[in-house]
């Protein structure tokens, strides 16, 4: 197994149903300093030396994110070109969450495909939710009771004083 240089970003701090994008490049060539400059993803950059094969796999995951790649996984790793990932990331709840970004080496013993995990790196992401989301998020689960705990008593309260108006009419004719 060769080394090779990774730079990735993880976005500090997002809104509730914000969408973001990780990035992970890989290199066996290029600095980690030089990776990070390439990075065109929001958020911090960090950067580490690992372990690669000829294939490597890259897996992000995380309880409260919807994680949709936007690269495959599973790629190749070559001698001269800068290798690419990246996931949109949206969070599903608010509070802290983390991301785990996983590096998996691929590789053949005997003829049978061989996983081996390389090295795995934790970020923990503050998902943030404004008054407004909050207030959304509410009425949007409870339409169907918010209607009849507030329109039924407005609605009364408008015809009572509707009855009010018109008696208070017909009394003075």
């Amino acid at each position: 197994m060769d080394w090779a240089n990774i730079a990735f970003n993880s976005p500090p701090r997002l809104n509730l149903k914000e969408t973001a994008q990780v990035q992970l490049l890989l290199s066996l060539r290029k600095t980690i300093d030089e990776l990070r400059t390439e990075i065109t993803a929001a958020g911090e950059r960090e950067g580490a030396k690992v372990k690669v094969s000829n294939r490597m796999q890259a897996r992000l995951s995380g309880v409260d994110f919807q994680i949709i790649a936007v690269t495959d996984e599973e790629q190749a790793v070559g001698a001269t070109d800068t290798v690419e990932w990246k996931w949109e990331i949206k969070p599903l709840a608010a509070g802290r969450h983390s991301l785990h970004l996983t590096l998996t080496a691929l590789f053949s013993v005997d003829g049978a495909a061989t996983r081996r995990a390389v090295r795995t790196f934790d970020k923990t992401i503050q998902v943030e939710v404004s008054a407004g989301q909050l207030a959304s998020d509410f009425f949007g689960k409870n339409w169907q009771w918010l209607w009849a705990a507030i329109l039924l008593p407005i609605a009364g309260w408008l015809w009572k004083r509707w009855k009010g108006r018109r008696g208070a009419a017909e009394k003075s004719e």
